[in-house]
């Protein structure tokens, strides 16, 4: 059962001014006399643009989501593309700002980007990057690259790739995963292998590439440094898709080190840039042959990977600030967050378990925290706090029942089980977006836990807030 929520859209946003020192505070509040009456000076004008306040239509009310009738999400998931990502911080938001005043040849900033991205992440030598819009677009214009190479013919030409001297792509089984849709729409053909034999077998003349999915590398018979040296050998290309897999940040520099052809990280994750930005570091021909695969080259298969200006000075800033940080203090402040929510449930008996975290795991490394219910003094499972977390209003706590892999359509031969349009089966798909997990082991149904590094400053309060609330009402023992 589900208990109404005391919690109105003042209410939350009035609480979520004050623990943020009024940044967010809407102007339909202020109008209400429930924020500061001082009055703002005029912003200052950018390249003759003057900053403006929006006082008619769309935003006017300082609440779009409410005007669009959508529900906004305290993230406690992680970087999960269906929830929108991540969140970027506010010195990237200002170099998005400033990549609007001017205009720029797309190419050149794109060419300098790589250069700027290649110093930052210590590629090796003849190296160089691209900024792409998403993981999942670099491996679009990457795999492309390697099948076109620099010749206008063929880069009209994809997907219709039946006629290309190379165009097969060798994959070990254990690493299909729901992102090889992107190397298969530019009309390569994926070969399965599982051991090392099949690998160097399945090579022929067509063979182009070698996809490693480094999320899966463990699920695999054949090692990353292994696949590379198959792959020099014989002379063909390697892809790493390592979306989800910084930090540690220094995976960054550490699988290009490898000696992987190209390697592509995910920009609106953990980086926390713009959410529609990916990093592609490789080969400098293979970035240009990249480049020359997506926008704003017209008539390419990337044409519709489009990355703005703003887009481009967002990620850098991004990639900077998460390269440069410290993340022990990182680590400190999940903890101080966690710790606000265990001192605020402590008096009904809920308690913190250690935290889990593993430095090394594949992808997605970040803590998680887990408390502990009493049943002996509350009659609530873990299961039923999370819905009522999910449930509370006007601004969610997490999203259960959607799914990372996002909306599915129907199975022709299968009976309807779902409205049309409506998110995926409820549950929880892998938090990096891509491959199939295993079967969770049963939890405790005592237990109820999540994530706090996707945290804006005071959510870990309100989160606080709405726990108190919701065993405060829980039936006693």
């Amino acid at each position: 059962m589900l208990w109404k929520s005391d919690w109105s859209r003042r209410t939350f946003l009035s609480a979520l001014g004050a623990l943020t020192g009024g940044a967010l505070v809407p102007a339909r509040l202020e109008a209400e006399g429930l924020a500061s009456k001082e009055s703002k000076a005029p912003s200052s004008s950018v390249d003759g643009h003057p900053i403006v306040p929006i006082t008619s239509g769309l935003g006017s009310t300082g609440d779009i989501y409410a005007e669009l009738g959508v529900t906004p999400l305290v993230n406690i998931v992680g970087t999960v593309t269906v929830i929108g990502g991540s969140v970027m911080k506010p010195e990237v938001m200002e170099l998005i700002r400033r990549g609007n005043e001017h205009f720029v040849l797309i190419d050149e900033l794109e060419i300098a980007a790589g250069k700027y991205i290649a110093k930052l992440c210590k590629s090796p030598a003849g190296y160089t990057g691209l900024v792409t819009g998403g993981a999942a677009a670099a491996m679009v214009v990457g795999y492309s690259a390697m099948m076109t190479e620099d010749l206008e013919p063929r880069l009209i030409a994809v997907p219709d790739v039946k006629d290309f001297p190379r165009n097969e792509v060798i994959i070990q089984k254990s690493h299909r995963y729901a992102f090889d849709h992107q190397i298969r729409q530019t009309g390569a053909k994926l070969i399965e292998v599982e051991t090392r034999e099949e690998m160097i077998a399945a090579i022929n003349p067509k063979t182009v590439a070698i996809h490693f999915t480094n999320i899966q590398s463990d699920m695999g018979k054949v090692s990353g440094p292994e696949t590379v040296a198959i792959a020099k050998a014989h002379g063909i290309y390697t892809f790493n898709d390592a979306s989800a897999d910084v930090p540690p940040k220094e995976r960054l520099w550490e699988y290009p080190a490898v000696g992987f052809d190209m390697v592509t990280f995910s920009g609106g994750k953990d980086i926390q840039g713009p959410q529609a930005s990916g990093i592609l570091i490789g080969k400098e021909e293979l970035i240009r042959w990249s480049l020359l695969n997506m926008s704003p080259q017209e008539d390419r298969i990337g044409r519709c990977c489009k990355v703005g200006k703003e887009t481009i000075f967002g990620l850098l800033k991004a990639l900077e600030i998460f390269v440069n940080q410290d993340y022990d203090a990182v680590l400190r402040s999940y903890d101080a967050k966690a710790q606000v929510i265990t001192d605020a449930i402590k008096r009904f008996g809920v308690t913190a378990l250690p935290r889990k975290f593993n430095p090394q795991a594949l992808g997605n490394v970040t803590p998680t925290y887990t408390w502990q219910i009493d049943p002996a003094k509350l009659r609530i499972t873990g299961h039923e706090v999370m819905l009522e977390l999910a449930a509370t209003r006007p601004v969610g706590i997490g999203s259960m029942g959607a799914g990372a892999s996002g909306m599915r359509g129907r199975m022709p031969d299968a009976p309807a089980t779902h409205a049309e349009g409506s998110p995926t089966v409820p549950g929880h798909a892998p938090a990096n977006d891509a491959p199939p997990a295993p079967r969770r082991p049963e939890r405790d149904p005592n237990n109820f836990g999540f994530a706090v590094w996707q945290l804006k400053d005071g959510e870990d309060k309100l989160i606080a807030n709405r726990l108190v609330e919701i065993f405060s009402k829980a039936p006693k023992a």
